[in-house]
């Protein structure tokens, strides 16, 4: 794989995590009520997720999934119910002071872990990146190399977004406006998964 095609996968691996959704939000969530702490953790949870996802990808589940449509269904609808929960659980303690002892380190980590393990879109975006980008050829090395750079790509972008979220300014500003955000973020996480559903 030369330079050019790795940086391509980058720039698509960059761009799908600069698109607001179900993980930005929780990354945001986390930051601003458990600190840079909990910030990271769910950072990591939802980079491994990815990564596992992206195996997931290179081993040709999406195919499996094209071919007994049913499983895909069954995963989508679980992710589509975890997304409600979520939504759920944001507009009904909107109001709410905000509880700086939550998230938690653990708690920050699972919340990261199951937000991106509950979105199965994920396979088929980074199947159709490994499809288009890469070769299909690929070796057991090179695959190991694509994985441990993606699994990069995400730590690092999620540790400076904690980094940026957790500063004072942003922080007060989430203090501030918590029950708007967190109805805003409600309705998106809402449509989300409506969206997985359907």
């Amino acid at each position: 794989m030369d330079a050019a095609t790795l940086l391509l996968f980058n720039a698509a691996i960059l761009g799908a995590l600069a698109s607001p959704g179900p993980a930005f939000i929780a990354m945001i969530r986390s930051s601003f009520i458990g600190g840079r702490r909990a910030g990271f953790m769910t950072g990591l949870g939802l980079s491994l997720a990815a990564i596992a996802w992206s195996a997931v990808a290179l081993l040709g589940l999406s195919a499996i999934f094209t071919a007994v449509p049913a499983a895909y269904t069954a995963l989508k609808l679980a992710g589509a119910a975890y997304l409600i929960w979520l939504a759920i659980g944001l507009w009904r303690g909107a109001d709410s002071p905000v509880d700086t002892a939550l998230p938690g380190i653990a708690q920050g980590f699972r919340l990261g872990l199951i937000t991106n393990l509950a979105n199965p879109k994920l396979v088929f975006f980074i199947g159709s990146i490994f499809s288009t980008i890469l070769p299909a050829d690929l070796d057991w090395t090179t695959s190991a190399l694509i994985l441990t750079n993606h699994l990069a790509l995400e730590l690092a972008w999620y540790a400076m977004a904690t980094m940026i979220l957790t500063t004072a300014p942003m922080r007060a500003g989430y203090i501030r406006l918590k029950s708007k955000f967190d109805r805003g973020a409600a309705i998106l996480l809402g449509a989300m998964a409506a969206r997985i559903a359907i």
